[in-house]
């Protein structure tokens, strides 16, 4: 990757520009190892060693074939001659030596090639990907080595690797020369113990932007700016060569730009690069100054020779040269007024220019000139129609063909599943106001069939609904409740008895209770009236198979499984922050907060009592439902009081106004609906010792959570005040004066609303009539005392409500500062409307 080149460190900063830039040559090794295949003759120079195999010919006086080996001590054993030494002799001297022996000995004549050659151990070391020795063939030379090796990493070479052979250097391997120019003069043919060392890469510099081949290069003989031009495959025909920019580290101190004419032949080869260099070439203008273009739904965009007296007619000819779809009442002319440069708007028709050949559509043009042909789906929203039920790919479908039918919107979403319905389906259209829906039904076999009568032209927003044959055929069911392991319903079928039903179920739990279990029956009377009768049966005898016990049973009925009496009374519960021991606990029924804290070692001196949290699993399902419903009557109150705001709206601008406030809420809705309840049970402790006994040692329930915090010495302030924010938590200070120091009420600020969320989690209004207290589960406030009116604690948030008519978007709600107070003490979560 990119971040591994040494040039990339160099110049991370510029990383949009840098990151663009592959230093050049590596991806020749990116393909990994391969065996090297040899296709070509074995050259007379090679050397002959142990291990490989030496194929002999004779013909004449006698007739024979051998394969002979050569072996570790360098000899072969020849039948007709003994034992012969050849290790050490080039291919073409062993050849010459045995032919000779044959001729001068047997008498016949003969042929000697080597059929296989040996393998050989060579090291590959330095900078490459995987170093170490490497087994391989005897032919195989140092780019086959490398590529073994998984080639140099970008922090090595390219250009000054080395073979070693008996500690003397004995080839320079330089890949551009091979990459470049295709010289593999320097790539030898290697020997057993070479050793290929990869150093480090040498120079590095960076080219782009005007040149045929930007990346980053390694310096070795280059020294110029020319040299490297040349490196890149040299200037392109747009590249500006007035200006060419150098960024250089200089001595290792500052970065600085350089900006070099390059016009000239000689600049380029007299200016000198260094290590980190980073050469830009800048373009000529991007867009040519006789030109105009054509862009969009067209049949040929791009650049047309703009010429004098030319008109738009003259790019667009005729019909023929829209795509289809295109949109006919609106074109663009993007024009650049000279010399102020700026740009101008021109409108035309495309259809009173080709279709109503409306002279004064044809709008004379000017250099520079653009063209656009939009789309009709540029213009107007794309026809949406959806389908569901009995099909494969069930969704909503984007329509563009005209007369787009029934038929094909199911062919569209896969076909027909096997549980489709034939006889009747459903279109549901919604009127161009949105405010009426209509219902259509048809026959879904003919509508396949292509009867016009049946396959109807759907609209944009039309509904299909294929029903299943499944929905004719009432499902029966028994059910299994209580003690099992998958409790629900399941099919019914003939002949299930008891034993069945509990295998059916996922078998007992090992806290059912065996002796007792209920079995509900529901019977219909002339489909009118519902008898439940119940029957009390043994579940064990029921399970050894005893037929009093393991009856028969009929659709619906309910198998009630109990549970052994006082089974799971114990649970857990969580208690952290400040005790002397938090963690997890096991409870056991009617175990009280108290007995709680003394296991866990009673609270820390830091311990911050007015500021406990206990939460509680059952109570955040209570409060969930309880958000949610408030939330459904928000959103219905609010999208109401749009909807009817934008039904009074007399001008174009107040309509669209409205919309934007009904987007808005849509918005604020949205994200209500994504709060969660915390399920916190608001607790007073000043001690424990007035903890024991008192109404706050409560009962505590399994997933209990309780979390004692330290004091945070501050007091929040938010809303509508100058300066938002968190304040130290001074004693005696009350909520005016903690606003004061926020900067004060805005003028938006709702006085009489002002409300303190505290740290024990309920929330009081400030009011000279007295103290007043949120309740979540009333709905309502409560009047509490004057002289807590405005005590203020650390941990308190202050809320200054802005006033309902300043919040545009809201429109005429009730009680909106009482849901809002709703949702935040159930959450824990201000919400922000300002």
């Amino acid at each position: 990757p990119i971040e591994e080149s040494l040039f990339y460190k160099y110049w991370h900063i510029q990383r949009k520009v840098v990151s663009k830039l592959h230093p050049f040559g590596y991806e020749i090794f990116k393909r990994g190892v391969e065996t090297p295949v040899f296709a070509q003759p074995v050259p007379s120079d090679y050397v002959v060693g142990p291990g490989d195999e030496i194929q002999v010919l004779i013909w004449g006086r006698l007739n024979r074939q051998y394969t002979l080996t050569v072996q570790p001590d360098g000899t072969i054993f020849f039948p007709e001659l003994g034992s012969l030494s050849v290790a050490g002799m080039t291919y073409g001297e062993m050849k010459k030596f045995l032919t000779g022996q044959i001729k001068r000995i047997v008498g016949a004549e003969a042929a000697v090639n080597l059929s296989k050659l040996r393998k050989i151990q060579v090291f590959v070391l330095g900078e490459v990907k995987s170093p170490g020795p490497y087994i391989l063939p005897a032919m195989s030379t140092m780019l086959n080595a490398l590529i073994a090796a998984g080639g140099p990493t970008q922090r090595g070479s390219l250009r000054r690797i080395v073979l070693k052979r008996g500690g003397k250097v004995v080839s320079h391997l330089d890949i551009y020369n091979l990459l470049l120019s295709g010289d593999r003069s320097s790539d030898i043919i290697l020997r057993h113990g070479d050793v290929i060392f990869v150093p480090l890469v040498g120079p590095l510099v960076g080219i782009t932007g005007e040149v045929r081949r930007p990346a980053v290069y390694e310096l070795y003989r280059e020294k110029t700016l020319k040299q490297l031009i040349n490196l890149a495959g040299g200037f392109l025909p747009t590249a500006w060569k007035k200006r060419i920019q150098v960024e250089r580290a200089e001595k290792n101190e500052v970065k600085v730009v350089l900006d070099i004419p390059a016009a000239s032949e000689k600049t380029l080869s007299t200016f000198r690069l260094k290590d980190g260099d980073l050469i830009r070439v800048f373009p000529i203008i991007p867009e040519a100054i006789n030109a105009v273009r054509l862009q969009g739904n067209v049949l040929r965009p791009g650049i047309y020779a703009w010429k004098p007296g030319m008109k738009l007619k003259d790019i667009l000819k005729k019909p023929e040269d829209l795509l289809p779809e295109s949109f006919l009442d609106y074109g663009l002319i993007k024009r650049v007024e000279l010399p102020s440069g700026e740009i101008r708007l021109i409108p035309f028709s495309p259809r009173k220019l080709l279709i109503e050949n409306n002279p004064k559509a044809n709008i004379p043009l000017m250099p520079q000139d653009v063209i656009y042909i939009f789309s009709k789906w540029e213009m107007e929203p794309k026809p949406v129609v959806s389908i569901e039920g009995e099909v494969r790919k069930p969704g909503s479908y984007s329509v563009k063909e005209k007369n787009f039918k029934i038929k094909d919107l199911v062919l569209l979403a896969g076909g027909l599943t096997g549980n489709a319905y034939l006889e009747k389906a459903e279109l549901y259209r919604v009127d161009k106001e949105g405010l009426k829906t209509v219902h259509i039904t048809f026959n879904l076999k003919k509508a396949m069939s292509g009867d016009p009568q049946n396959n109807l032209p759907l609209m944009d927003k039309d509904r299909v609904v294929i029903h299943s044959i499944k929905e004719f055929i009432p499902p029966r069911t028994v059910s299994i409740e209580g003690e099992v392991n998958r409790p629900g319903s399941y099919p019914y079928a003939d002949g299930l008895r008891v034993k069945d039903l509990v295998f059916m179920g996922g078998n007992l739990k090992d806290s059912a209770y065996l002796k007792e279990a209920e079995l509900i029956s529901f019977n219909i009377k002339d489909g009118r009236k519902v008898e439940v009768s119940r029957r009390i049966i043994d579940l064990s005898k029921a399970l050894s198979g005893d037929p009093e016990n393991n009856v028969l049973l009929k659709p619906y009925d309910l198998l009630l499984v109990k549970r052994i009496p006082d089974w799971g009374v114990y649970g857990y519960a969580e208690i952290l922050g400040e005790v002397k021991f938090p963690g997890r606990y096991m409870i056991f029924k009617g175990e009280r907060l108290s007995s709680l804290i003394e296991r866990a070692g009673g609270f820390t001196k830091r311990a911050y009592l007015p500021g406990v949290v206990f939460t509680r699993k059952s109570l955040q399902v209570k409060q969930q439902r309880m958000l949610d419903r408030m939330i459904e009557r928000l959103e219905s109150e609010l999208l109401a009081a749009g909807s009817v705001a934008a039904a009074r709206g007399l001008s174009k601008e107040s309509i669209e106004a409205q919309r934007e406030a009904i987007k808005v809420r849509q918005k604020f809705i949205e994200s209500l609906k994504k709060l969660k309840a915390k399920g916190r049970l608001s607790i007073h402790i000043t001690d424990l010792k007035h903890l024991k006994g008192s109404p706050m040692d409560i009962s505590l329930e399994d997933g209990d959570r309780i979390y004692v915090p330290t004091n945070p010495g501050t007091v929040s302030v938010i809303g509508a005040v100058m300066s938002p924010g968190s304040y130290v938590y001074e004693r005696g200070l009350g909520p005016w004066d903690y606003i004061r120091r926020a900067g004060g009420i805005t003028q938006f600020a709702d006085k009489e609303r002002i409300y303190i969320l505290g740290v024990d989690g309920l929330a009081r209004r400030v009011s000279t009539e007295g103290f007043k207290v949120w309740n979540p589960f009333k709905g309502l406030w409560e009047i509490g005392g004057r002289a807590r009116r405005n005590f203020i604690q650390p941990g308190d948030t202050v809320v200054v409500p802005e006033k309902l008519v300043y919040i545009y978007w809201l429109g005429e709600v009730r009680d909106i500062t009482q849901i809002m107070m709703n949702i935040v003490v159930t959450t824990g979560t201000i919400i922000n409307l300002w």
